[in-house]
């Protein structure tokens, strides 16, 4: 694949950006830590440089997985020889008949190439805690509390920390992804071999990586997440202090997630049934995500009534038990067989 893609330089310099990103993110959490533990705020304006240079080396980084990408659709396309061609459009021909979804067919002056969305393996590590720092300086330039202030900023640096030395979207690009399609490239395959292999790549192009529900429904749900942690971390400051300030801004970050969750779980039912047919409910990630939806839909509920004694309290844990359901429900894929297991 180093003959049709720049892998070496692109992952030279994203790793470097991210052991840049690595370095600011340390000094933002020693900070807060610091501050953490202190009565009034220490370098309050350094510490705002500091996260502000994080999430502008998060969108540079983004930038660099968007190019990547773009280079992906450019240079790699799964070409036929035209007997081969022909062959194929009237073997998609039959298998489409009858059939709810079928493959488009295949064209000589277009072949199919791969426009895969940048959420993919370790890069949906890096969207989601890219969207997390920029609520993070939403909420840092929103309220003043410089202990909520450095709770956000120690969170961020863990998220960083866990992108950097166990989910570098950089060090091996989409390993998951090369390791299904590398063969097309770069194996000596008899010609019946070749068009087998173009029926295993061509349905999963169609209906996974190409499928124009990747760009809606994963980044929506990765967005929502990143909202469930602003509320977790107003929740725990709640449960130990009250301040309304904090809470209410946990409170609009809770409603703008709930939106989001609820799109996104919408948008992925039709394409479940697209790429899966009917039998997909009993997944678990799904069952889970029922689970997390219905919790936050409680957490929402107890919030109209804030106005009565304790139930300020009663939501905020709820604040934490959804950010614990919202971690169940993602590491669900990863420890449970079903249909998202394979997804990642």
């Amino acid at each position: 694949m180093e003959l049709l893609l720049p892998l070496a330089s692109y992952s030279q310099t994203g790793h470097g950006l991210l052991l840049v990103l690595l370095v600011f993110a340390g000094l933002l959490g020693l900070s807060g830590a610091n501050n953490l533990c202190r009565s009034a705020p220490l370098l309050p304006r350094a510490t705002s440089f500091l996260l502000a240079v994080v999430v502008l080396l998060f969108v540079a980084g983004f930038l660099g997985i968007c190019w990547f990408h773009y280079q992906i659709y450019e240079r790699i396309a799964l070409e036929l020889p035209p007997p081969f061609a022909e062959m194929l459009n009237q073997q998609l021909t039959a298998m489409n008949q009858g059939a709810e979804y079928g493959l488009p067919l295949y064209r000589l002056d277009a072949p199919p190439r791969y426009m895969l969305p940048l959420w993919l393996e370790n890069e949906k590590y890096y969207f989601w805690f890219m969207c997390y720092a920029v609520m993070a300086l939403i909420g840092h330039l929103r309220l003043k509390n410089h202990r909520f202030r450095a709770a956000l900023h120690l969170l961020l640096a863990l998220q960083v920390c866990i992108l950097f030395f166990q989910a570098d979207p950089f060090l091996a690009p989409l390993p998951k992804f090369f390791g299904e399609v590398a063969p097309w490239f770069t194996a000596n395959m008899a010609d019946g071999q070749r068009f087998g292999f173009f029926m295993r790549l061509y349905p999963r192009m169609v209906f996974y990586y190409n499928a124009q529900y990747m760009w809606f429904h994963p980044p929506l749900l990765f967005l929502s997440y990143a909202c469930i942690t602003m509320t977790f971390a107003a929740s725990v400051f709640m449960l130990v202090k009250r301040d309304l300030d904090i809470e209410i801004l946990g409170y609009d970050f809770a409603k703008l997630g709930y939106f989001l969750l609820t799109l996104g779980m919408l948008l992925g039912y039709p394409w479940a049934l697209k790429a899966w047919g009917p039998n997909w409910w009993w997944d678990p990630k799904i069952c889970s995500s029922i689970m997390m939806w219905a919790i936050y839909s409680t957490y929402l509920h107890t919030r109209l009534y804030a106005n009565k004694p304790a139930m300020l309290y009663f939501t905020s844990l709820l604040g934490v038990v959804c950010f614990l359901a919202m971690i169940f429900t993602f590491l669900s894929s990863f420890f449970f067989p079903g249909e998202h297991t394979f997804v990642g």
